[in-house]
């Protein structure tokens, strides 16, 4: 696995102007920036995907979220359109995401700022996997996802706090 460069950030996500490799950030409990993007559809379902066993966080669970780390001297603009772009695909504009909220997780080695934006899946979008990361993508309504994580909590990376906030936070939007 190549060695990814993080900025840090201090607890208030000030930047510290220090850059370390990805498993020294998860080994020591660094702050650092995510993005998180959340795709649902006109019948306000969820995009969820399964995660490659590849993966060092998480590998064979379902997501609710597309998305990575922040690398060293990239921006979260720039992040975001990437991620969707390398995971299943979709090109799109910074424009068409809409921002959403920036949650604080504290994970104690896995310590980071998410920021949250939501895409509107378009009539026309064409998914595919292109780097390994997504190994299976499906369309789940928000009550199914919670009662999914609920009976399987080993299957999911997210938690039901996380997934209703972040639904109800869709909701205000009225997109």
């Amino acid at each position: 696995m190549s060695s990814e460069l993080f900025d840090i950030v201090d607890e208030n996500n000030i930047p510290l102007n220090i850059t370390k490799e990805r498993s020294l950030v998860h080994n020591d409990g660094d702050w650092h920036n995510s993005v998180h993007i959340y795709v649902l559809n006109d019948n306000d379902e969820f995009l969820v995907h399964l995660r490659s066993p590849h993966k060092d966080l998480h590998p064979n669970c379902w997501d609710t979220r597309f998305g990575g780390h922040i690398v060293a001297g990239h921006t979260i603009e720039i992040t975001a359109v990437k991620e969707l772009e390398e995971e299943i695909g979709i090109k799109i504009r910074y424009e068409e995401l809409t921002k959403g909220e920036v949650h604080r997780w504290d994970g104690k080695t896995n310590r980071e700022f998410n920021n949250v934006y939501y895409y509107k899946f378009r009539i026309g979008d064409v998914i595919k996997f292109n780097d390994n990361e997504v190994v299976e993508v499906k369309w789940m309504p928000v009550e199914a996802i919670i009662k999914s994580i609920e009976n399987n909590p080993n299957e999911w990376t997210s938690r039901v706090v996380t997934i209703k906030r972040v639904y109800e936070f869709w909701k205000k939007l009225n997109i």
